[in-house]
């Protein structure tokens, strides 16, 4: 088992990574798994993991049940009130515990929930996908989408422990390993020139690689999370490098309605759209750009945006969180292992981005 540390005083938990931990959670819980839970996850974990999941929990504590659908549009203000409506019947008090299992909508969804039911009660996040390992489950961002935008409504609410058990992905789809490959590659840029390599040679979905392997670079994706998150907890700075990629994936997502990219597919597709604009600029060497280029296409097809509205992109993007006095916030690699934030990214260059992406799509058939 890896452990890492995320130090934030008296909100410190721990990132525990290694196959099987999930048969081994009352025991990694420690006090918390006697108390009272809702275990909140999708239908479609549930249907495959369930039975185990509920004998794991019910060993210690009182168990209760909530299924949410899956799909990034549930992710939404009706789903919220329902979960609240379950923890309500459950009888789940401040002195209770939300256990969220499954992928990043459900980690947010269920986090949030946790935040705003009593004014906040614990929970801890055991990620089944391999997004949610290196992304959503670490750092307390939780909240659900506006129709209008991703993410739009939410809080900081830290888990107390992410258990993440790789043998999840054995049941993953392949586009959903390749998903969490693009932020794990996204990592790599910001900060690790060696997982960005890793990543570059690894195979299609990871298929082949051993248990090391992936529990290695989950780890190295996770502790890049985590010392980002332990100087900047509420994104006042430092923290927005984690949105390399993000800006136009997010508006990517918001534009189709969150129903044609999965959440790493879009930031491939804004990997690449920040790193076009990093070249256009002169922060970014043409063969950084190229060895970035090929690294996001190395990774797998995505599906298309050559047929999509620019304008609309850009209007998704211009409501985007990150977005200062109207104005959109990218960050852009400076090298592989190296980004910087940029506020003042015109209109101009993010149309140019998306011709490239377009003429991407066209290259790669």
């Amino acid at each position: 088992m890896i452990e890492i540390p995320v130090e934030l005083g008296e909100r410190r938990y721990p990132i525990a990574i290694g196959h099987g931990l999930a048969r081994m959670l009352p025991d990694l819980l420690g006090p918390l798994a006697d108390r009272r839970m809702v275990l909140v996850t999708s239908r479609r974990v549930w249907s495959l993991h369930g039975h185990q999941l509920q004998k794991t929990l019910s060993a210690r504590g009182r168990l209760s049940r909530a299924l949410i659908p899956d799909g990034e549009r549930y992710k939404s203000r009706a789903t919220l009130d329902n979960l609240h409506d379950a923890f309500v019947d459950a009888g789940l008090g401040r002195d209770g515990l939300v256990v969220a299992v499954g992928g990043g909508m459900v980690g947010d969804l269920a986090g949030f929930a946790a935040a705003t039911y009593m004014r906040g009660v614990p929970w801890v996040v055991v990620p089944t996908t391999l997004l949610s390992m290196v992304d959503s489950a670490v750092g307390g961002k939780v909240g659900i989408n506006h129709p209008r935008g991703k993410n739009l409504i939410g809080a900081f609410h830290q888990p107390r422990a992410v258990v993440a058990d790789p043998a999840f992905l054995e049941t993953l789809p392949a586009r959903e390993v390749r998903s969490g490959t693009y932020e794990i590659l996204k990592c790599g840029i910001i900060a690790d020139r060696a997982l960005f390599k890793a990543v570059h040679k690894a195979p299609p979905a990871l298929r082949g690689w051993s248990r090391v392997e992936i529990e290695s670079a989950v780890a190295s994706a996770c502790r890049i999370k985590a010392e980002v998150v332990e100087k900047d907890e509420h994104e006042n700075g430092l923290r927005r490098v984690l949105n390399l990629g993000h800006t136009i994936g997010h508006a990517l997502e918001a534009a189709t309605g969150y129903r044609r990219f999965t959440h790493g597919e879009a930031v491939g597709w804004g990997l690449l759209g920040a790193a076009w604009i990093a070249r256009e600029r002169g922060l970014l060497a043409p063969a950084n750009f190229d060895a970035i280029a090929s690294a996001v296409d190395h990774l797998g097809p995505r599906p298309r945006v050559s047929d999509l509205s620019p304008e609309r992109i850009l209007e998704a993007a211009s409501r985007d969180k990150k977005a200062r006095g109207g104005r959109m916030v990218f960050v852009l690699p400076s090298s592989v292992g190296r980004v910087v934030l940029r506020g003042d990214v015109a209109k101009t260059e993010v149309r140019r981005a998306l011709k490239i992406m377009a003429a991407r799509e066209a290259l790669l058939g």
